[in-house]
């Protein structure tokens, strides 16, 4: 058995096991030795491939992120967790998140027009008064993980500060990770914001596909605009998204 690699965390769930060949740990061991004299996100190398830890066959969903965010200690090793951020009130620079959270207040109150869809600064104030009741943060991305969610990216790594350096590194492992997936868990709901999430769709044999532009930038004028993003709404049976689990 290969040795295992810094990049891998410390407890890998069984239903992961068959991905990591021989072939695919040598191809972790050569990553890490590309980037062990650089300094990269996540801080800590161990949450590089969080998804590891988490049990394929309990997910439902997959939001499929492109890159880990560059600002230094930022990244988590979950897709569009902003590490330092405890609170939705806290000034924060990630849009996605903003716009993601956007998503999720327009179909709490069943906003049918785009016009009608509020900031994210007045969404904050609504989190503050309790009139708008997800869970902060941290707790609502766990929340969500234990209800299915996976939170995958494509690049694991980057340079701090750099998007995207360490994309081809990662290409390869990412392809072969995508695979696994798809063919063990071919029911599974995907959710690809982005021209780099959806062309990975040629590496998932199976499943149900949810696709959008990217939430970094949103605009009316385009069809398939982030804003107008079913995924939510349609899977409110599956997770609820405020992040508020039943005692069932």
């Amino acid at each position: 058995m290969i040795e295992l690699s810094s990049l891998i965390p410390h407890e890998i769930h069984p239903s992961w096991k068959d991905l990591l060949s021989d072939e695919v740990m040598n191809d972790v061991m050569k990553i890490e030795t590309e980037i062990s004299d650089q300094e990269f996100n996540p801080t800590n190398p161990r949450q590089a491939l969080r998804f590891l830890s988490t049990d394929l066959n309990h997910m439902n969903i997959i939001w499929l992120g492109q890159d880990v965010y560059p600002a230094e200690g930022v990244a988590t090793g979950r897709a569009f967790e902003v590490g330092t951020l405890h609170s939705w009130t806290e000034k924060f620079n990630q849009n996605s998140i903003q716009n993601i959270i956007r998503v999720i207040h327009k179909n709490y109150f069943e906003i049918e027009e785009y016009k009608q869809i509020k900031p994210y600064t007045q969404i904050r104030k609504e989190i503050e008064s309790g009139q708008f009741p997800i869970l902060q943060p941290k707790q609502w991305f766990q929340s969500l993980e234990n209800q299915g969610v996976l939170f995958l990216n494509c690049s694991f790594t980057c340079k701090i500060g750099k998007a995207n350096s360490h994309k081809k590194i990662w290409e390869s492992f990412s392809n072969k990770v995508l695979q696994f997936v798809s063919s063990r868990r071919p029911d599974l709901i995907w959710f690809l914001w982005g021209k780099e999430a959806i062309n990975k769709k040629v590496f998932i044999q199976e499943g149900q596909f949810y696709e959008s532009r990217h939430p970094m930038l949103c605009s009316e004028k385009y069809e398939n605009d982030f804003l107008k993003f079913n995924g939510f709404k349609d899977t409110g049976h599956l997770v609820n998204w405020l992040g508020i689990q039943s005692d069932k």
